[in-house]
């Protein structure tokens, strides 16, 4: 149904397919003038008749199946009809950010768009033909009120718009809209300040600043500080549930005032996600825990009473392989120091070569800051990249999370656990009841370090076949293996003198003789280049657990030399066993190669000699004292005969040269220099 040319014309083809008549009753109906047909049909249009031609039991059987009056439909038909889709009102509703950077609503979203889209619908109505706006109502006066009545009977669930019910004001909505556009529909509450108690940058900045003081305030405190200041200024004042708002919009911005720069790391900005390296050895992590067990320790006070305190934690330091969370390496101590620490860095490069037959180096190892500046050349001699951990950035070392773990895993199953951590829930700590009842057995010193041990290879073997298998498979340009002499020079320690400087040592024919642990010892080295230095004095630096190998260093270790502890022969062949030939040939095959560098060295020295030969044996007794041989191996026709020699390369030379001076006395002169 519509309008047309001021008369309510329905579709031919309408009534007809609706049962309204039948086609015969239709052309009867058109043949004899009872039905008149405004409007002709032709390709693609259906022909129309007038509604209030036709007989009353068809206009009956319409509005029963129209459910309503036909002209009031026909009137929300000419609104809806040109409502159309509006991606630029869409787009606009949809992206528009508040003040505070939140977006509208969802469902005030859908409303302003439904109030922009039927708003232009009546625009359109309202400039289409003269001819259907007059079909309104026939007189354009009264044409507000008719879209008012039409905007009203559209379906909300498909349009949900809240444009005003009288006209007036749907016409000054409608005029509002049309010079301000899609803006003008927001509501003044989304871009105002709510009238706001809090009317300017310079009330929010105060507030704000409240909130974000560090002796954190609670509402109805800033509510009172704040007041004081707006009554000097004469601002409105405000509630605490006005406080209560603003701490909740600008969360982020005060939360390192109120709970610092560590938390507001760890809470507000943005956190990486990792996942765990692909091999092992390729990423370790160090750092030290109290252990969550506790242990007695009995002491005499000033007094000379004894007194046994319970409270006691061990301190462990870890070393931890990130690939599955194999402790690599761990020392055990009273409290976190750096000698502890380099202990944990000793014993994993111990347990490395254990597994692996060599000591390696991690490809990146990660630590906190403590005591950097002494360890951090250690660190460096670990690993092929050094990249300690930003300062109380807990959360990017996984060590952490670690000794939670063993704490649940291992610790919270043994009488003396300590609990978890201060800020833990308390209904999580143990009973401090049985603890009191139980400290008296709680282990000595001894013992705890006992249940840390068991502890830490308890997750050795857990994890020992998954650390075996994957790195049979890790790439091989990332194994790096560690030299004996880098490991001594790192870890080694250093026998001192009284006076705190370092005791040395001289090489003798013997070797090197040094006590280690009140224990003499004999030290050789199997490089040639050693027993260059002979003259040297040498610091040595060894490993307490393994002195089968010392590292012999000068005073500005510029030289550094391996040694081996010498192996022990047997006199008797009787008593020799499996074993002995092949270091009694080893040491052969050595002094035989020392024997062939000497041997070339003082060959290639004669060859550089025989240039000055002559002058030698003109001016010297050199032959009569030394067994210089020429190159058939003869020392004594060389001696008796000088016409055997060869002729002088330096005298013609001499001779072309000397005018006042005797050839004779310049080659002296050169004899000399030599």
């Amino acid at each position: 149904m519509e309008f047309y040319n001021n008369t309510l014309a329905i579709e031919a083809t309408w009534l007809i397919d609706e049962g309204i008549m039948t086609r015969k009753q239709y052309d009867h109906a058109v043949n004899r003038k009872q039905v008149n047909v405004i409007c002709r049909g032709c390709r693609n249009t259906p022909a129309k008749v007038s509604y209030d031609s036709m007989p009353d039991r068809f206009k009956q059987a319409i509005r029963e199946r129209v459910g309503g009056d036909p002209y009031r439909l026909a009137k929300v038909n000419q609104l809806e009809i040109r409502i159309e889709h509006d991606h630029e009102a869409s787009i606009f509703f949809e992206n528009y950010t508040l003040e505070d950077g939140r977006n509208l609503p969802k469902e005030t979203r859908r409303e302003y768009y439904a109030n922009a889209v039927v708003l232009k619908a009546i625009h359109v109505l309202i400039n289409d033909k003269r001819a259907k706006l007059s079909a309104l109502g026939h007189r354009s006066k009264r044409a507000w009120d008719q879209l008012s009545d039409a905007a009203q009977e559209l379906d909300r669930s498909k349009y949900p718009h809240t444009l005003p019910v009288n006209p007036r004001r749907l016409e000054s909505k409608y005029k509002s809209y049309m010079q301000g556009g899609n803006e003008s529909l927001i509501h003044k509450n989304f871009s105002n300040r709510n009238a706001a108690r809090v009317a300017s940058d310079v009330h929010e900045s105060l507030l704000v600043e409240m909130i974000a003081d560090p002796r954190n305030f609670d509402n109805a405190q800033i509510m009172r500080e704040y007041n004081k200041v707006a009554n000097a200024m004469q601002w409105q004042a405000i509630t605490a549930a006005t406080v209560a708002n603003y701490r909740d919009k600008h969360f982020a911005t005060t939360y390192a005032g109120r709970r610092g720069s560590v938390a507001y790391r760890n809470k507000i900005t943005m956190q990486v996600k990792r996942e765990a390296p692909s091999a092992p050895i390729l990423f370790w992590s160090v750092d030290g825990w109290d252990v969550e067990l506790m242990y007695q320790i009995r002491t005499v006070d000033k007094k000379g009473h004894a007194v046994t305190t319970y409270h006691n934690r061990p301190t462990l330091i870890v070393l931890l392989d990130a690939f599955n969370k194999y402790p690599i390496g761990y020392a055990i101590g009273t409290q976190e120091t750096p000698e502890l620490i380099r202990g944990a860095f000793r014993n994993a490069s111990n347990h490395v070569k254990k597994l692996l037959g060599k000591r390696y180096l991690t490809y990146q190892l990660q630590t906190d800051n403590y005591a950097k500046k002494t360890l951090e050349p250690m660190y460096e001699a670990m690993t092929k990249h050094y990249t300690p951990a930003r300062v109380k950035n807990a959360k990017a070392k996984p060590i952490e999370p670690y000794f939670k773990y063993l704490n649940k895993t291992y610790c919270q199953v043994q009488p003396n656990w300590s609990g978890f951590g201060v800020t833990s829930d308390k209904d999580s700590q143990p009973n401090g009841e049985f603890l009191q009842e139980y400290k008296h057995q709680f282990p000595d010193w001894d013992g705890v370090v006992r249940q840390v041990i068991d502890m830490i290879e308890a997750e050795r073997a857990l994890k020992h076949d998954a650390f075996m298998v994957q790195w049979e498979s890790a790439s091989e340009d990332k194994k790096l293996i560690m030299p004996d002499e880098n490991y001594l020079l790192t870890f080694g320690e250093r026998r001192l003198k009284r006076d705190g400087k370092p005791e040395t040592n001289m090489m003798s024919s013997n070797g090197m003789k040094v006590t280690i642990n009140g224990i003499k010892r004999d030290y050789d080295c199997f490089d040639v280049r050693f027993r260059d230095y002979m003259s040297e004095r040498w610091t040595i630096v060894y490993d307490p657990a393994d002195v089968s190998k010392v590292l012999a260093v000068n005073e500005d270790e510029t030289l550094r030399f391996v040694l081996e502890e010498k192996y022990i022969q047997p006199m008797a062949l009787a008593d020799r066993e499996v074993g002995d030939g092949g270091h009694l040939q080893r040491v052969r095959d050595f002094n035989d190669s020392l024997e062939k560098i000497h041997a070339d060295r003082r060959a290639k020295h004669l060859e550089d000699l025989q240039v000055i030969m002559p002058v030698i044996q003109r001016n010297s007794a050199t032959l009569s004292k030394l067994m210089i041989t020429d190159s058939n191996g003869q020392h004594k026709n060389q001696r008796n005969d000088g016409r055997g020699l060869p002729p002088n390369p330096l005298k013609g030379a001499l001779k072309s040269r000397a005018t006042d001076v005797d050839a004779e006395d310049v080659e002296t002169d050169l004899f000399d220099r030599y």
